[in-house]
C-alpha cells in the first residue's frame, strides 16, 4: 500500500473513531442526566411523603388540650429567622396513650398510668392529662416502673386534680428545618438529613376562611408546600436535573378542635 493509502485509511478511521466517541459520550451524558432525574425524583417524592403525613398528624391527640396549653404548645409551629425555616409540629404520631392507674393530686410530679397498648413513653416528649373536664400538658422528666405500672416523672406540678382513670397521651415533636448548609440548601427532620439539595423550598397556610397567610393562626386548616429538589452531583457543564413538589396537606386534626369552657 502506498503512503497515499494509509493516510487517506487513517483518516477514515480517525472519522469513524470520532463519531462513535461523540455518540458515546451523548449516550453517557443522557444516561448521567437521568440517573440524577430519578434521584431527584426519588428524593422529592419521599420527602414530600414524609412531610405529607407528619402535617396530617399535627394535633392528633391534642384534642382535650386546654387552650392555655394549646397556646404554649401549638400542634403547628413556624419561624424563619436566621436564614433557617423551622417547622415545629406536635401530636400523638406513635399513638402511645394510656390512663391513670390511680387518682393524681394538686401539687403531685408523677403519674402513675397503666401501661400502654403499644409504644413506650420516654424522656423528653411531653405527655397531657386530660380528664375531660381540665387537661395539662407537661415535659416527661423521667419513665420508671413500679409493680407492673409506669411512673412518669413531671417537668412541674400538677395544677389540677385528676380521678382515676384519665387519658394519659404522649406527645411527640417533629422539626422541620430548611437552611443553607456547605453551599446547599439542606431539609432536615429532628436533625436528620430527609433532602441534601433542595433550591426552593415554600410554604404557606391557609385558615378556616380560605384566607393564604406566610404564618400559621390559630385556626389554620391546611398547607401548601412547594419545594424543588436537585440531583446531589452532576456532571461539570451538564442541566442539574430537578424534580418540583407542589401539594397541600389538610389538617385534619385541627379541623375539629376545641375548648371545654
Amino acid at each position: 500500500m502506498t503512503i497515499m493509502e494509509l493516510l487517506i485509511g487513517a483518516g477514515i478511521s480517525l472519522f469513524v473513531i470520532g463519531t462513535v466517541f461523540s455518540a458515546v459520550r451523548v449516550q453517557g451524558r443522557s444516561a448521567a442526566f437521568q440517573t440524577g432525574m430519578a434521584d431527584a425524583q426519588i428524593t422529592s417524592r419521599g420527602a414530600g411523603e414524609l412531610l405529607l403525613q407528619d402535617m396530617r398528624m399535627a394535633g392528633f391527640g391534642m384534642l382535650g388540650a386546654s387552650p392555655e396549653d394549646s397556646e404554649d404548645n401549638p400542634p403547628l409551629e413556624a419561624d424563619a429567622s436566621g436564614g433557617v425555616t423551622t417547622l415545629t409540629l406536635r401530636g400523638a404520631f406513635t399513638n402511645v396513650t394510656t390512663t391513670l392507674a390511680g387518682a393524681a393530686s394538686v401539687g403531685q410530679t408523677t403519674l402513675s398510668c397503666n401501661p400502654p397498648a403499644s409504644g413506650a413513653f420516654a424522656v423528653g416528649n411531653l405527655v397531657l392529662i386530660d380528664s375531660g373536664l381540665s387537661s395539662e400538658i407537661f415535659t416527661i422528666a423521667s419513665v420508671g416502673t413500679n409493680a407492673g405500672l409506669i411512673q412518669l416523672g413531671l417537668s412541674g406540678q400538677l395544677q389540677n386534680a385528676y380521678p382515676l382513670g384519665p387519658f394519659v397521651t404522649q406527645i411527640e415533636v417533629v422539626t422541620y428545618t430548611y437552611g443553607a448548609e456547605a453551599g446547599r440548601n439542606v431539609l432536615r427532620r429532628n436533625g436528620q438529613v430527609v433532602a441534601d439539595d433542595v433550591p426552593v423550598f415554600q410554604v404557606q397556610y391557609i385558615d378556616d376562611a380560605g384566607a393564604v397567610t406566610a404564618t400559621p393562626g390559630d385556626t389554620v386548616r391546611s398547607v401548601t408546600i412547594n419545594f424543588e429538589t436537585a440531583e446531589p452531583s452532576p456532571l461539570p457543564g451538564s442541566t442539574t436535573a430537578k424534580s418540583r413538589v407542589s401539594t397541600e396537606a389538610n389538617l385534619r386534626n385541627l379541623a375539629f378542635r376545641f375548648s371545654v369552657s
